[in-house]
C-alpha cells in the first residue's frame, strides 16, 4: 500500500461489498481479510446486522483486551471468530454512530499504516493509534463561540493557501497541537489573527509574550483577516471539506480540527455561521513591528504574573504591508531545509 489514502479506499470497498453480503445463521459478523498482514496473522474488515463497521486486529498468545478497554461511541473489546476450520481472537474496534463513519475509517487506515511500518506487535500497535483518536469519539463535541469560529476560518484560510503548495502543509499546522505560532517548521512562523466586522477597528489581541516572539533564528509573518458575515460565505465544514479533498492526510486534518473543538460534520446546518473575506493583511513581525515579548521587557517577568494580554492597533503599526508575491515566496519556504 502506498499510505493511508489508498488504505480508506481498501476500506470503503471492503466494508460496502460486505454490507451486501448475507449474514450468516447466528454469525455476528460479516468478514473479509484486508492486504495486512502481522505477525500473528491478516487484519479484517468486517460489518455487523446493523451495518456498524468493525476492524478486527489478531490476537494471539496471553494478550487479553480488559472489559470495557474503551467504550462509548469508540469500542474496543476481544472477540472470538470459528468456522469448520480455523479458531481465532480478535480485537475489535468498532464505531457506534454510522455518522462518524468517515471519520472511523481515518482511525482504520492509520492503524492499518501503523501495523504495515511494524507489526510485531499489532494489539500494542493498534492501541496507540486509537488513543491518539479517541478524543474525536469522546462525546458531544463542546460548541464553538463565533469568535473561535471566526479565528478557526482564518487559519483554515490559510491552511488552504499551503495546501496548494504542499499537500502535506497540514503538518505545520501547529496550532492545534499546542504549539506556540499557528503554523511552523521551526525556523518559520504564521500567526493566524481574524475578525469580523462588528468592530471597524484593525485590532487583535495577542496573548502571552511569546506569541509574536518570532522562532530562534527564525522569521515570523501575521496573517490579519476581516471576515464579514454572507448567505454567500461559507462555513468551518465547507472550508474543512475542501481541505480534507486536498491534504494527504486527511485524518490528520480531522484530529486536529478536534483538538480545536470541531468534529467532522458538527455546524452543517441550516444555521451554520458563513462568512466572506473582506479584508487582509500580512506583516513580517520584525523589530519594527510593535509587540511586547520577554526580552523586550526592562526586568524580568514576576513568576506570579501567569497572562499576560494585550492588543495591537494596526492603526499604529508602521511596518509594511506585505504584497502577495512577498507572501507566497515566504510560503513557498515554509518546510524547506537546504
Amino acid at each position: 500500500m502506498s499510505g493511508g489514502a489508498d488504505l480508506r479506499r481498501v476500506l470503503d470497498r471492503h466494508w460496502a461489498e460486505l454490507d451486501l453480503a448475507p449474514l450468516g445463521p447466528g454469525a455476528a459478523l460479516r468478514t473479509s481479510p484486508l492486504p495486512v498482514v502481522t505477525e500473528h496473522g491478516a487484519v479484517a474488515a468486517a460489518t455487523d446486522g446493523d451495518s456498524l463497521r468493525h476492524l478486527l486486529i489478531p490476537l494471539r498468545g496471553r494478550r487479553r483486551i480488559p472489559t470495557g478497554r474503551i467504550g462509548g461511541t469508540l469500542r474496543v473489546m476481544e472477540r472470538a471468530l470459528q468456522d469448520d476450520e480455523t479458531y481465532g481472537r480478535f480485537a475489535d474496534i468498532v464505531c457506534t454512530r454510522r455518522d462518524l463513519d468517515d471519520v472511523f475509517t481515518g482511525l482504520c487506515a492509520d492503524v492499518l499504516v501503523a501495523l504495515e511500518a511494524d507489526g510485531r506487535q499489532p494489539y500494542r500497535t493498534t492501541l496507540a493509534v486509537v488513543n491518539r483518536w479517541r478524543q474525536l469519539f469522546s462525546g458531544i463535541p463542546r460548541t464553538l463561540t463565533e469568535t473561535q469560529e471566526i479565528g478557526l476560518i482564518g487559519e483554515l484560510s490559510v491552511l488552504l493557501r499551503l495546501l496548494v503548495k504542499d499537500p502535506g502543509a497540514v503538518r505545520w499546522w501547529t496550532g492545534p497541537e499546542g504549539g506556540r505560532h499557528d503554523f511552523s517548521d521551526g525556523l518559520r512562523a504564521v500567526e493566524v489573527k481574524s475578525t469580523h466586522t462588528t468592530s471597524e477597528r484593525r485590532t487583535f489581541d495577542v496573548h502571552g509574550l511569546d506569541q509574536l516572539e518570532a522562532p530562534q533564528d527564525g522569521r515570523l509573518m501575521l496573517a490579519w483577516q476581516r471576515f464579514e458575515k454572507s448567505p454567500r460565505g461559507r462555513t468551518v465544514g465547507e472550508l474543512a471539506a475542501e481541505a480534507a479533498r486536498m491534504c494527504d492526510d486527511e485524518s490528520e486534518l480531522w484530529l486536529r480540527l478536534a483538538r480545536v473543538g470541531y468534529r467532522h460534520g458538527q455546524t452543517d446546518d441550516g444555521g451554520a455561521l458563513r462568512v466572506s473575506p473582506l479584508e487582509e493583511r500580512w506583516y513580517e513581525v520584525d523589530g519594527a513591528f510593535p509587540r511586547l515579548t520577554a526580552a523586550s521587557l526592562t526586568e524580568p517577568v514576576p513568576d506570579a504574573l501567569l497572562d499576560v494580554r494585550y492588543t495591537v492597533d494596526l492603526a499604529g503599526v508602521h511596518s509594511p504591508v506585505l504584497d502577495d508575491a512577498a507572501v507566497d515566496a515566504f510560503l513557498d519556504e515554509l518546510g524547506w531545509t537546504p
